[in-house]
C-alpha cells in the first residue's frame, strides 16, 4: 500500500520541476522493485529527500521519504542477517 501512495509522487514529474528525468526514471525503477539493496534503498532516500525539498507541500511526496526509509531499515536488517548467518556457520566449521 506504502509503496503505491508512494508511486502517486511521480505526478509531480509532469510539472516544471528541479528533478531530471533521469532522476525520476530511476525512483520508478527502485519503487517497481520488490526488494532494494542497501546502496539502491540510500540512492532512493536520496532521491526521495530532494523530492521533499522541493514538493514538500504534497503528501505524497513525504509517503515517498516514508517508503525510502523503511526500504533502507529493511536493507539493514537482511544484511545484518546474513552477517550473523555467516558468523554462525565460522563457528560451526
Amino acid at each position: 500500500m506504502l509503496r503505491n501512495e508512494a508511486r502517486r509522487v511521480m505526478k509531480l514529474a509532469v510539472s516544471g520541476n528541479p528533478l531530471s528525468k533521469e532522476e525520476w526514471d530511476r525512483i520508478k525503477e527502485l519503487l517497481d522493485k520488490d526488494e532494494l539493496t542497501l546502496e539502491e534503498a540510500l540512492e532512493l532516500r536520496e532521491l526521495a529527500r530532494k523530492v521533499v525539498r522541493e514538493y514538500g507541500e504534497y503528501p505524497e511526496a513525504w509517503k515517498l521519504h516514508i517508503y525510502a526509509s523503511i526500504m533502507v531499515g529493511e536493507a539493514i536488517r537482511r544484511q545484518s542477517q546474513q552477517s550473523q548467518k555467516g558468523q554462525e556457520q565460522q563457528r560451526q566449521c
